[in-house]
C-alpha cells in the first residue's frame, strides 16, 4: 500500500501558507490509510490526510477554469484527492476529513491545487469513522452460510483500522472481518439484480457502504478480500444484503495489501 515519495507543487500555495508551494508526499509504513504532506522549505510543518475515496465514496470536487488549467489533467488516473485530516489524540475514533478544502494532484506532472468548496455543501469536519450507537443493522436475508443471522453490529476498532468487524447480536462468539472496498479497489463497482436493489432501496450514492469479506491468514500481508460476495449496507435505512457476483469477474481472494 505504500507509495513512493515524491514531491508536488502547489503553484497556488495552501489556504494559510501562501509562501510553501512545494511539498513531500509519504506514506510511513503502518500508517495506511494516512498520507502525510510535509513542507520542503519547513519541514516541522506537515499536514496529516486521506485518500478522499476512502473517507466518501461517492466525493466528486467541481473545479473552477482556471483549477483545471493549472492542473492540466488528462486522464482520470492521473488525478489524487486528498483531504487534510484532523486526528484527535484522546480518540482517534473521533478524526475528521476536511472535505471543503481538497487537495487535488496531477500525479503525472506533479502539480497540485487546493480546492476552496461551499462549506454549507462540503463540510469542514467530515467523521472518517461510522458513528457509534445508531442502531443495529439488519439483513433479512442473512449472510451466506449464516441464514440465521439477521442482527449485526458494525464495529471499527481505533487499533484495527481499516479493518471492520461485523458482529451477530445473537452470536457473540463469532464476528466476520471486513474492510470497505474503496480502500483497496477504487473502481469497484457492484452490479445489482432487480431483487438485491428493491432489498436495498439505495436512492443516492452516499447511502451505500460496501464492504467485502477478509481473511488474514498467519502472514496478514497476505490477507485478501472477497470481492465476490460483497456486502452492500444501505446507512439510511440500516438494512444490508449479500451480494453473489460471478467469481470469473469478481476474485474471492484480492490481495488486500499490493505488493507494489
Amino acid at each position: 500500500m505504500n507509495q513512493e515519495d515524491f514531491i508536488i507543487t502547489f503553484p497556488k500555495a495552501l489556504a494559510g501558507f501562501p509562501t510553501l508551494t512545494e511539498f513531500r508526499v509519504f506514506e510511513p509504513e503502518g500508517t495506511y490509510p494516512l498520507k502525510f504532506m510535509q513542507a520542503v522549505a519547513s519541514p516541522d510543518i506537515s499536514f496529516a490526510c486521506m485518500d478522499a475515496a476512502t473517507v466518501k465514496l461517492d466525493y466528486d470536487v467541481p473545479l473552477s477554469p482556471e483549477e483545471a488549467q493549472v492542473l492540466a489533467l488528462e486522464k482520470p488516473e492521473d488525478a489524487l484527492v486528498l483531504v487534510i485530516v484532523v486526528v484527535p489524540g484522546e480518540d482517534p475514533r473521533r478524526m475528521t476529513a476536511n472535505l471543503a478544502g481538497p487537495l487535488v494532484l496531477n500525479t503525472r506532472t506533479r502539480t497540485g491545487v487546493q480546492v476552496q468548496l461551499d462549506t454549507r455543501i462540503f463540510p469542514l469536519q467530515f467523521p472518517v469513522f461510522l458513528p457509534r450507537g445508531e442502531g443495529e443493522i439488519g439483513f433479512p436475508a442473512g449472510l451466506i452460510g449464516f441464514p440465521e443471522l439477521r442482527r449485526f453490529e458494525l464495529l471499527e476498532p481505533s487499533d484495527a483500522y481499516p479493518l471492520k468487524f461485523l458482529q451477530p447480536v445473537e452470536r457473540e462468539d463469532i464476528h466476520f472481518v471486513c474492510i470497505d472496498v474503496a480502500a483497496i479497489k477504487g473502481d469497484y463497482q457492484v452490479p445489482l439484480s432487480g431483487e438485491d436493489a428493491s432489498a436495498l432501496a439505495i436512492e443516492a450514492p452516499s447511502e451505500a457502504l460496501v464492504l467485502a469479506l477478509v481473511v488474514i491468514p498467519e502472514d496478514p500481508r497476505h490477507m485478501t478480500a472477497n470481492l465476490a460476495g460483497p456486502i452492500l449496507i444501505n446507512l439510511r435505512t440500516r438494512q444490508g444484503r449479500q451480494v453473489v457476483l460471478n467469481t470469473e469477474q469478481f476474485p474471492l481472494k484480492f490481495p488486500v495489501i499490493s505488493d507494489k
